[in-house]
């Protein structure tokens, strides 16, 4: 018997609804020709044996082709509903495999003195719906608005639940080569008004490193870090090192140690991985940046020594 390969579900299910019909009609149809048989045991009552084997007949066959129409509907009806249970799987994946990090990163987030968190996230050419996703999952996990940028003048604040797939599809429409500069100058306004409103900033920044406008984006980084807007910053970079973005994140590292930060999700997640792999490493990574910064850990004092 030749394979056919795995059926399709919708097609089975609208196969069986036209089952349930044809059985439902044939036993109409065997019911009707029951009541002509009973109709002619009384007109002709000497032939009561034929009409009443005829009778018989048809009125098991009707209640036969009704049985075979409640079985279809049952097989229907459990095929629906197991299609509508992998639906609603599938739209709730991404909320799915990042609650867990999610949930800690709330923990970690209690109780902390008011800072503002923001993502922005490289939609450059170079970004694939891979790391793109993942760096989506990681803004997830943080509960966080979202910014995604591209080109020049091109930053873009994210409407709508990331966490849904037809959201994400939406999003996911790869600009032109990438410019960092006018994320840059969105993170600025933005932690300007955090500022007025009594909140410090953190920016996480997702990438996969690479940038064309090296000295304007360093020049806004200087004048985000500098202008006494409160602001922190962590990198985190895709797959690939020696990058724009690692570069840059390295000098703004040296020029202000406690305030930018850099992080690389590399090796199997990132190339060898599958999106969940690589959604995980990002979450851990980016939970693990954002604990840092909100719960920095406590330098002992040095004990007081006996005097001599």
């Amino acid at each position: 018997m030749q394979n056919r390969g795995k059926p399709d579900a919708r097609e089975t299910i609208d196969a069986l609804r036209q089952l349930k019909q044809q059985f439902d009609a044939a036993a109409e149809g065997s019911e009707k020709s029951a009541r002509v048989a009973a109709d002619a045991l009384l007109l002709a009552p000497e032939l009561a044996d034929d009409a009443s084997a005829l009778r018989r007949y048809f009125s098991r066959h009707a209640e036969d082709q009704r049985q075979l129409a409640k079985s279809a509907d049952r097989i229907a009806k459990k095929l629906e509903q197991d299609e509508a249970k992998k639906a609603a799987a599938k739209k709730a994946r991404f909320r799915t495999r990042t609650e867990s990090v999610a949930a800690q990163v709330k923990t970690a987030r209690a109780g902390v003195k008011k800072k503002s968190v923001a993502v922005f996230i490289d939609r450059s050419g170079s970004i694939t719906a891979k790391p793109f996703s993942a760096a989506l999952d990681g803004a997830a996990v943080l509960d966080a608005p979202v910014c995604l940028y591209a080109g020049a003048r091109d930053a873009e604040w994210v409407r709508g639940d990331i966490l849904d797939p037809d959201t994400r599809k939406a999003l996911f429409k790869s600009g032109p080569s990438s410019d960092f500069a006018p994320a840059v100058t969105e993170m600025i306004r933005t932690a300007a008004v955090n500022k007025l409103n009594g909140e410090a900033s953190h920016f996480v920044v997702i990438s996969d490193g690479g940038f064309h406008d090296y000295p304007a984006a360093k020049k806004e980084m200087e004048k985000l870090l500098r202008a006494g807007l409160r602001a922190t910053v962590d990198f985190v970079i895709f797959g690939r090192t020696d990058t724009s973005m690692q570069f840059l994140s390295e000098q703004l590292a040296k020029e202000f140690p406690t305030r930018v930060r850099h992080h690389i999700v590399s090796g199997p997640a990132y190339w060898q991985g599958t999106e969940e792999d690589l959604s995980k490493a990002v979450q851990e990574t980016v939970a693990a940046a954002i604990a840092a910064r909100l719960n920095p850990p406590r330098t002992a004092k040095p004990k007081a020594q006996p005097a001599p």
